[in-house]
């Protein structure tokens, strides 16, 4: 499974450890050669010896580093990259997927991308402004993390014209209305407030929309609060796994009976997407 909003938000926080620390180098590792999207680009970071890390911050489900020479480095999980923080640099040679390392000076901390299925984004931006301007970032919608949650702005953007014809459960997936909702998110968001996923937009109510939004608020925040979902393969940065999935009343909970009324949770394909729901507690 993909990370999505809270997993990132809680990698990005354990990654701001290395705010304000001066970088020794950050290099592209020999494994990385062999895609094109990295070949040849191995003394591209060299730039970076030396600067300092000023800020890591998350957009959506992108993390940015920002250094003191103003440029940026974007970095993007894809669908099974992680972050390893480690002061032992015999680590880095166990790990089997590393794409870029970098490390920085006294302390000597390596931070570690290792991306086995190679969906991930780790690339150079040469000031703020320009990444801001990469359409996957300008084009995000209002951050699921933000607090307070902006409802006025969730409802108007929902509402638009072009999302009104969309289920409720798709419309949740596109990144320009809410940033950080992925799949698991989505149907825990939906259940919680008591949606079913396949109803059009343009037939919920205000009341409708303004549970939602409350209830994407909650169900982010206490994803954030338990490190995450670990589905697959996810892990924070210290190798731990994320305790969400105690929780999820519905996600991946097919045929189980829901924790509120026992009906089975049922499982819907949406855009070759899967939603799980309860058909009764979701009207």
């Amino acid at each position: 499974m993909m990370p999505e909003g809270p997993e990132v938000e809680h990698v990005s926080r354990i990654l701001r450890k290395l705010e304000n620390k001066t970088i020794k180098s950050i290099q592209l590792t020999e494994l990385s050669q062999k895609y094109n999207k990295y070949r040849g680009k191995k003394t591209e970071f060299s730039e970076f010896s030396k600067c300092k890390l000023i800020k890591i911050e998350r957009q959506g489900k992108f993390i940015l580093f920002r250094f003191n020479n103003n440029k940026v480095i974007l970095n993007h999980l894809g669908m099974s990259g992680k972050w390893f923080l480690t002061n032992d640099d015999n680590k880095i040679s166990k790990l089997k997927h590393p794409k870029a390392i970098i490390t920085t000076e006294d302390p000597r901390t390596f931070a570690i991308f290792d991306d086995a299925r190679n969906f991930g984004q780790f690339r150079k931006f040469p000031n703020y402004d320009t990444v801001m301007n990469y359409p996957p970032i300008k084009k995000l919608g209002l951050d699921g993390l933000e607090l307070p949650f902006p409802l006025s702005k969730f409802h108007d953007t929902l509402k638009q014209k072009r999302n009104m014809n969309k289920a409720i459960a798709i419309a949740l997936l596109d990144q320009t209305i809410v940033a950080g909702i992925g799949n698991i998110y989505k149907s825990e968001s939906l259940f919680r407030a008591k949606i079913n996923p396949v109803r059009f937009v343009k037939n919920l109510e205000n009341r409708e929309i303004e549970a939602l939004g409350k209830a994407i608020s909650i169900t982010l925040q206490q994803a954030v609060k338990s490190m995450g979902s670990t589905i697959q393969s996810y892990r924070n940065p210290y190798g731990e796994e994320g305790s969400a999935q105690n929780w999820h009343a519905v996600y991946a909970k097919e045929g189980k009976p829901c924790n509120l009324c026992g009906t089975p949770i049922t499982r819907i394909l949406q855009n070759k997407r899967s939603t799980f729901f309860c058909e009764k507690c979701q009207k």
